[in-house]
């Protein structure tokens, strides 16, 4: 049997090394170069998009379009949303972040971005997702004259990849914006993958989204549970799903561990902003016929994730510490409410502090 807790300290360290080889390359080339300043920014860079395509761009990028909400997210990190002329509907909609982007106008759908008012906004770039929520038919736009780049900005293996080479675009200061936040993420998961590997067997949990499908293996949730010291029961119960979300019978889960279920529950739900919302919430899923008996219940250990943004794209590495801390309190020596106002500090963000809820019983 595969031992995922080795595999997701290994995931950590591969990220951890690439950072400190990237460090380390530029720092010989600072030696040679007198530093990066010194030269003239390229006229042009390459992106490799998550599906192995290249795409050139002319750069630095002056105007841009944007699809992505976790690239969108990134923007601010790079310190170049006056740079961004055109969002999504769902990024202008996003009740975490999308307020900076108040007075951009939209420029339709994720899937389906309009072409023509790009063009009206004088902008012939557009960052999209490549694998999840992508953009429908790339050739429309690029029949357009506009040229399309898709990087996730996602996962733990991931993210920080397509971080850099988001970067890229805009010029070294957005390098220095990356390298930045990419060494507090890599500081924050070598932490927690230090913590787990010195801790016991791992903790059973179980996730669904809001419209209640649950995460399966083939989500990059499994991992980020694994390397927060807990097991996804999803892996035991669905041998060879066929995406990342799958829909769990409530037989299966209160038959899950003889009876006991999972001892963990989160619900990842987003757009909470108040305690008793969260509680109606509770309420509603824990009186689910059969419920009442699971150890996750009867300890008080049911989640509503309230900020869906910190279990993917820039704030992964702070999601990663809250499930750390349900699963293990008290093992760190951070938080993740320390960890999102360091955030919002470094990056000049005013997230709302409400990070998840808990029920506690009288």
């Amino acid at each position: 049997m595969v031992n995922m807790k080795i595999i997701a300290v290994l995931i950590a360290a591969i990220i951890i090394g690439s950072a400190a080889g990237y460090a380390l390359l530029t720092n010989t080339e600072a030696d040679d170069k007198e530093g990066p300043h010194m030269d003239e920014y390229p006229s042009s860079v390459t992106i490799t998009q998550n599906d192995g395509t290249k795409v050139t761009v002319e750069t630095p990028v002056e105007r841009v379009c944007v699809v992505n909400p976790n690239a969108a997210e990134f923007m601010q990190v790079l310190n170049v949303t006056d740079r961004v002329v055109g969002v999504s509907e769902s990024i202008a909609k996003d009740t975490e972040f999308g307020y900076i982007y108040d007075d951009v106008p939209t420029i339709g759908t994720y899937g389906t971005p309009n072409g023509e008012l790009m063009l009206e906004l004088n902008c012939r770039l557009v960052i999209g997702q490549c694998t999840s929520m992508a953009i429908k038919d790339t050739t429309v736009l690029e029949d357009l004259g506009i040229s399309v780049v898709l990087l996730d900005c996602y996962g733990l293996d991931q993210g920080v990849d397509d971080l850099r080479q988001l970067a890229k675009l805009f010029g070294y200061e957005a390098q220095e914006r990356a390298e930045k936040y990419i060494k507090t993420y890599n500081e924050t998961v070598k932490a927690v993958a230090h913590a787990t590997a010195a801790l016991g067997d791992d903790v059973t949990a179980y996730m669904e989204l809001s419209n209640g499908k649950a995460y399966t293996s083939k989500a990059a949730m499994s991992s980020l549970i694994k390397l927060a010291g807990g097991h996804n029961i999803v892996i035991d119960l669905v041998d060879d799903p066929s995406s990342s979300t799958h829909q769990i019978s409530n037989e299966a889960v209160i038959a899950y561990d003889n009876g006991r279920g999972p001892e963990y529950i989160f619900v990842r739900e987003g757009s909470i902003t108040d305690s008793a919302v969260a509680e109606q919430r509770y309420q509603a899923i824990t009186s689910r016929e059969g419920w009442s008996g699971l150890e996750a219940v009867k300890n008080d250990n049911v989640y509503i994730i309230t900020q869906a943004g910190i279990l993917s794209g820039p704030r992964i590495y702070i999601g990663l510490v809250y499930l750390f801390e349900a699963f293990h309190p008290g093992v760190l020596d951070m938080t993740s409410a320390e960890l999102l106002e360091e955030y919002n500090q470094a990056f000049g963000y005013d997230i709302a502090p409400m990070l998840g809820y808990r029920h506690v019983s009288a």
